[in-house]
């Protein structure tokens, strides 16, 4: 027994395709926003870990001071 395969109309075609357009328009800016997001956190992480580090080497420094 064969059946014809059924085919969708070339109007649901076309708004699939638009649909798909539309997601990956705007889910592109907003990855990429994501993204710089992401890099922008973690510069301003390690600016304050260097920044946590000095202050502890300052530290040990004027402990070390007032042991001598």
């Amino acid at each position: 027994m064969d059946v014809a395969p059924v085919r969708k109309s070339l109007g649901e075609d076309i708004v699939g395709w638009i649909a798909a357009c539309v997601l990956v328009a705007l889910l592109l800016p907003m990855l990429g926003l994501l993204y710089l997001d992401v890099l922008d956190t973690k510069h301003e992480a390690k600016v304050q870990l260097e920044k946590v580090e000095k202050l502890r080497r300052e530290v040990e420094q004027q402990k070390r001071e007032k042991e001598k």
